[in-house]
């Protein structure tokens, strides 16, 4: 029997209760524009209306960083990140500039820059789950999996129906050769999405 059948068998009875808890906790406002946290896909703004009120609103760190998320989301990471940079020098204490920034960071394979954001965002509001997973990414991209693993455990913890959190998590503890935790976190991200191809595919991974 394959993985996909295995732990769909065993997350069926556990489905309901998981959409019920799923649909208490609501999304935060304050990060809920960039999308659904608790998958790995976020949102894209629109990108006319953004450069509109970016252009129009020169000294508005907000609209800075909602161009610059748009222009990621639409594929241009240079100036992506020359938006969110702007965003920075205009607000510094914003955490999700400093976390989009890192996101854009790491997509260009910028680790050492991305963590440095990353870890601004989480010790500037470590409340949000978000940071703490993008936290997670950029030290997972620079080898460092425990630390990782702290990170992806704290979103979690705070958003419990976190299904990125989980596969993320996933993925750092098979980093960091724990096979059985990463079996254990897999399985909670397939409750909460039993189609995720990415989970069910590293789970494959660690059957053989």
């Amino acid at each position: 029997m394959s993985v996909r059948c295995c732990f769909l068998l065993l997350t069926i009875a556990l489905t309901f209760s998981c959409a019920s808890r799923a649909a208490s906790l609501k999304e935060d406002p304050s990060v809920g524009r960039a999308g659904n946290w608790r998958k790995s896909v976020q949102g894209s703004p629109d990108l006319k209306e953004c450069a509109k009120k970016a252009e129009k609103e020169p000294q508005n760190a907000e609209a800075q960083n909602d161009y610059g998320w748009a222009l990621r989301q639409n594929g241009d990471l240079a100036n992506a990140e020359k938006y969110l940079r702007k965003a920075e020098e205009l607000d510094g204490s914003l955490a999700y500039v400093h976390s989009n920034l890192s996101v854009v960071l790491l997509d260009q394979d910028k680790s050492s820059e991305a963590l440095a954001e990353s870890k601004k965002a989480v010790e500037a509001d470590g409340k949000q789950p978000i940071f703490h997973v993008v936290y997670g990414n950029a030290l997972l991209s620079t080898g460092d999996a425990k630390q990782a693993i702290s990170e992806y455990s704290s979103a979690v913890k705070l958003r419990p129906d976190y299904e990125n959190g989980f596969y993320n998590l996933g993925r750092a503890y098979k980093a960091d050769g724990q096979t059985t935790e990463a079996k254990a976190a897999l399985s909670e991200a397939l409750k909460l999405d039993p189609n995720d191809e990415r989970v069910l595919k590293l789970l494959d991974e660690l059957m053989k």
